[in-house]
């Protein structure tokens, strides 16, 4: 993971990717402890999610999601990781996901891909 601070700004930390990552629109539920944020994800990959939503998040946090996709079908990963937090955005890490919605995501990521 790489950051940059030019003349006294700090720049976010970013990490060379060699995934594609979609923009998209889709609602999100989330639990963090005992607590429950609602949202939405602005962008996935195969490997993590950009989204925001009720729930303040920290780095570092573990997290379960449940995200609706443009499809109407619903993704649930069991453990997602915060990787980064600015403003009331966030990047979650996909840590622990089951075998059906990694094939509805894969399924979803390959038809995005068929299209560009």
């Amino acid at each position: 993971m790489c950051s940059v601070q030019i003349t006294g700004v700090f720049v976010m930390p970013f990490a060379l990717r060699y995934h594609y990552r979609f923009p998209i629109f889709s609602l999100v539920k989330y639990e963090r402890g005992n607590g429950i944020g609602y949202g939405s994800v602005t962008n996935l990959s195969s490997l993590g999610w950009r989204i925001s939503g009720s729930l303040p998040l920290e780095s570092g946090d573990l997290c379960a999601l449940r995200v609706r996709l443009p499809t109407k079908q619903w993704v649930s990963v069991a453990e997602g990781r915060v990787r980064w937090v600015h403003g009331g955005e966030c990047g979650i890490e996909t840590v622990m996901i089951d075998k059906t919605s990694q094939a509805r995501l894969n399924d979803y990521i390959q038809a995005r891909l068929k299209a560009l």
